[in-house]
């Protein structure tokens, strides 16, 4: 019976990681700063990104060109200095459209042409007179296009991304495999693969999928496998920090809640209480093989007021019923359209705790039984005769519909090889793979490879997005 079950599991996931449209689309590069506690970038050092680490410059697969760079040069208080020798420098000679009519001292967004080699056809640009400072949670666009973006975190980390509006359908692509000196052996991770998942606020994300090549450029089905996935949940604090941290895992491109924290170690220390711990039965998703979607995490005040609700995901709303004179306040929870739970919470009563303050919802989610799926953190009530609200200012909500990730579950050419309490591995065990020239293979849901219409072997993995 589990088999058959397995099977349709593993369709829906299918179905689920298809290219999903959205309203705009962000190609990022590769991270500069701080990343896994060591940096590549500090005052004085330079960071450059070309077409292996950063997918919105132009390359042809087929032929291997593609000659767009951009570097950055860090000064002191993290400045993209406006003076020689410039903090930006943008180099190319493939006559882009963007650059088609381009002569010296035209500007591009904070950029100006410096030169151009009429023989080489080569075109630099620089930031002369425009410096940028680096700042914390800075978005800064640098030429039309294309912006650089920094972590809300005083520790310096961050990239640049093409913005995508246009309606269509675009690829996210990862490094090229096959170059000189990367041919047998080969990683994509989130540093060289927009498609994995990557929260550069927290440096969060460790999806890697591992491609190993055999005589007669197989990738192999058998042991030790010529492609090789995972991923490890990492820690991350709720949006709203008092309630403590969870685990967070990436799993083929998109973010998932993989489990609860218990804080109580460091409670006294940090103030922190592990609230929805404390009230799941079942606190860890990934131990019973499966994860949930994050749906909502927020730490922004909100005013409601009496009969006024919040609305949340998947039909749910919460509304606020009223207040008593002793400041509890009495919700019903809807889902779609239907009370399903009614309960209250005293914000501000007499020494209230985290937990008085806090409106949470359980259900059982595929295996997992009573896990908290909702929670709203209320800070305070006002009440008079003419005037009824209370401030909500932590909202957390996770899917009540699990994805499964049963270990010897197959998704096209990869199976799921084992699943711990915190990780996740994959390979293509039985599923042996030949890369020719111009082949394009699915993997794994959502995740393709392409091979080059050339006779020396060059690929890269890559996933789709619609933009609307």
């Amino acid at each position: 019976m589990r088999s058959y079950c397995i099977k349709g599991l593993a369709a829906m996931i299918v179905i689920l990681f298809a290219a999903i449209p959205v309203y705009a689309l962000e190609i990022r590069g590769s991270v500069a700063g701080s990343v896994s506690d060591q940096s590549n970038l500090f005052e004085g050092s330079s960071f450059s990104w070309n077409p292996q680490n950063f997918a919105g410059f132009y390359y042809d697969l087929d032929r291997d060109l593609g000659s767009e760079t951009l570097t950055i040069t860090i000064t002191e208080w993290n400045r993209l200095i406006g003076d020689e020798p410039y903090g930006i420098i943008y180099e190319t000679s493939d006559r882009t459209k963007a650059l088609s009519n381009a002569k010296v001292d035209m500007t591009y967004g904070k950029l100006r042409v410096a030169s151009i080699d009429n023989i080489t056809g080569r075109i630099m640009l620089d930031n002369k007179d425009s410096t940028i400072t680096l700042s914390k949670n800075k978005n800064t666009e640098i030429m039309p296009g294309i912006y650089i973006r920094t972590a809300n975190n005083y520790t310096l980390r961050c990239y640049i991304y093409r913005e995508i509006t246009d309606p269509g359908t675009y690829e996210l692509r990862g490094a090229v495999a096959g170059l000189a000196g990367n041919y047998d052996t080969f990683t994509w991770n989130p540093e060289n693969f927009a498609g994995f998942y990557y929260d550069i606020s927290h440096d969060l994300g460790t999806e890697t999928l591992t491609a190993t090549l055999t005589e007669g450029n197989n990738l192999s089905g058998d042991y030790p496998f010529g492609l090789t996935y995972a991923t490890v949940a990492q820690p991350k604090y709720f949006e709203y920090e008092p309630w403590g941290s969870y685990m967070v895992i990436g799993f083929l491109g998109e973010k998932y809640f993989a489990g609860y924290l218990d804080n109580t170690d460091n409670q006294h220390e940090s103030g922190y209480e592990s609230v929805l711990f404390r009230v799941s039965a079942d606190e860890n998703s990934l131990a019973h093989e499966q994860l949930e979607q994050i749906l909502l995490d927020e730490d922004t005040n909100r005013i409601v007021n009496k009969g006024a609700s919040i609305k949340l995901r998947e039909g749910y709303e919460l509304v606020l019923k009223g207040i008593s004179d002793e400041g509890k306040v009495y919700l019903n929870l809807l889902k779609d359209g239907k009370v399903v739970d009614e309960s209250f919470v005293a914000p501000s009563a007499y020494a209230a705790t985290l937990y008085d303050k806090t409106y949470y919802y359980r259900k059982n989610v595929g295996s997992q039984e009573n896990l908290a799926i909702i929670a709203v953190h209320f800070r305070t009530t006002y009440k008079d005769e003419d005037y009824t609200m209370a401030i909500a200012d932590g909202i957390w909500q996770i899917s009540e519909t699990p994805t499964p990730v049963y270990a010897d579950t197959e998704y096209d050419k990869m199976r799921i090889a084992s699943v711990t309490a915190d990780s996740i591995a994959m390979d293509n065990k039985d599923n042996a793979i030949i890369l020719t020239k111009k082949s394009d293979i699915e993997l794994m849901p959502g995740v393709r490879i392409r091979t080059a219409n050339n006779d020396t072997l060059r690929f890269y993995i890559y996933r789709t997005e619609v933009v609307k």
